[in-house]
């Protein structure tokens, strides 16, 4: 029997991570091949893209197919995941909202335009988190400009490949450390990286508040952005879950003085989130991307 590569692509800084997955009926997932490796002098950012020139555009397209035809083989489709920088994220809840799939989306655009109004050409979508007995609804808005995500999806296709999904570094994160949250039914996610800060919650096992900082990657800078985050919303986004569990996702090892002031941040004892030797740290965005294809959303 042939069975299909998942193909999770996290492209963040100067590095490119990929992993490769195929379905296993008993484990979920079985990796089979990754990768992480250097393929710019300089980060890839958004407006990097929109300034890169052609010889540096093919020269980046000529490492992307070197560093992804490995882990890739035979299959062209892909699941990229991009810096939460990149675009937004919002947590939005609407009174009133139709089951038609167009009418939703226009609903939504109308909210995303109300809440960016800066910024005229934004591709959107969206997932109903839950609905309430009043009617009210909780929905998810991904939200990116239309510009920047055709500069990425132009840069795979040149490289030989198909952007089949594009989502968020902080929500692929989740996707791939989900069995560990849902069962707690509330929790609060705070993850670390390069780029900042983004911590998210959940109620009952669905989201209700994200909120992704860039404040770049010194320890002290993202605790004390966290702090501000935590004290600025404990009555509206934090009340009631005073005893549920506090995980945290870190891409490099956290000193002991940090994690000393993360538990001081949430009064109580952080639950790290910890890879193994094939699953390390740097890959989660990359799984949780490919997973998210391959199980449906």
């Amino acid at each position: 029997m042939k069975w299909r590569r998942y193909i999770g692509v996290d492209m963040r800084g100067n590095e490119i991570r990929v992993a490769g997955l195929r379905r296993n009926w008993r484990r979920g997932a079985e990796l089979l091949q990754s990768r992480v490796k250097k393929i710019m002098p300089v980060p890839i950012s958004g407006d990097s893209l929109k300034e890169m020139s052609q010889t540096t555009e093919q020269a980046l397209v000529k490492s992307l197919r070197q560093v992804l035809t490995p882990v890739t083989q035979n299959e062209r489709r892909l699941a990229l995941s991009l810096p939460d920088r990149c675009g937004y994220v919002m947590n939005l809840k609407l009174e009133r909202f139709s089951r038609s799939r167009k009418e939703g989306m226009e609903v939504v655009m109308w909210q995303v335009r109300k809440l960016l109004p800066a910024i005229s050409d934004l591709q959107a979508d969206y997932q109903v988190l839950q609905r309430s007995a009043t009617g009210s609804v909780g929905v998810l808005v991904v939200a990116i400009e239309k510009r920047l995500l055709g500069l990425y999806e132009n840069l795979i296709r040149k490289a030989g490949f198909i952007p089949e999904y594009v989502g968020f570094y902080g929500l692929n994160v989740y996707r791939h450390w989900r069995y560990r949250l849902e069962p707690e039914g509330d929790a609060i996610l705070v993850i670390m990286n390069e780029d900042g800060i983004i911590l998210q919650t959940y109620r009952d096992g669905v989201l209700e508040y994200y909120q992704a900082r860039a404040v770049g990657g010194q320890d002290a800078r993202q605790v004390q952005e966290l702090h501000r985050i935590v004290a600025g919303g404990r009555s509206q986004h934090f009340s009631g879950l005073g005893r549920c569990r506090v995980f945290l996702h870190a891409e490099k090892a956290v000193e002991a003085a940090t994690l000393e002031a993360l538990n001081e941040c949430f009064g109580r004892k952080l639950q790290i989130l910890e890879g193994d030797e094939e699953n390390p740290p740097a890959l989660t965005a990359a799984l949780g991307a490919a997973e998210c294809v391959m199980m449906g959303g």
